[in-house]
């Protein structure tokens, strides 16, 4: 007795959505590669064995997984750097503003009194004309230094104990 195939019977085909997938995962498109590899093992269960490729379909879920994993894990650690180094420069910006305040209130200070540069300054009426030495602190945590003499014309009144927060 002799078998013969039937013409309609085709041989299993690969999934182009498999292989979709694997490209987009290798190629580091890791939506692309997790959808395409969804869509792949579903028609593959599907397909009553006309199509293969669930490997190739695995193969691209698994880098898409990985890569979104990666991306997640870069975004949170730039928004991170990115939070401190903005908060970073907003406390020298804050301190940079108070000591800018605190010599407009000396140089008031020192017009109210008609004082001359390297006269002595009453540094805590300075400190409670602007609200008291607890509004005197610097937001990052130095020492804001009130000088005790009246300063020349353009030199600062005040200095932080933190050096990035100079002015120059």
């Amino acid at each position: 007795m002799q078998t013969t195939e039937s013409p309609y019977t085709s041989a299993p085909k690969t999934s182009g959505l498999a292989i979709a997938s694997l490209i987009t995962g290798l190629t580091c498109i890791s939506p692309l590669a997790v959808v395409f590899g969804h869509m792949a093992m579903s028609g593959i269960k599907k397909s009553s064995g006309q199509l293969t490729g669930s490997g190739l379909a695995l193969a691209g879920m698994i880098l898409g997984y990985i890569g979104l994993l990666v991306t997640i894990v870069s975004v949170i650690a730039m928004v991170a750097v990115g939070g401190t180094a903005w908060k970073m420069g907003s406390d020298v910006a804050k301190c940079m503003m108070l000591q800018i305040k605190i010599d407009e209130a000396v140089s008031e200070y020192q017009a109210e009194k008609a004082l001359e540069p390297g006269a002595a300054l009453d540094v805590e009426a300075i400190k409670l004309k602007l609200g008291g030495a607890a509004a005197l602190k610097c937001p990052a945590g130095g020492t804001i230094t009130i000088h005790e003499v009246v300063p020349a014309a353009g030199e600062p009144a005040c200095e932080c104990s933190d050096k990035k927060h100079a002015r120059k």
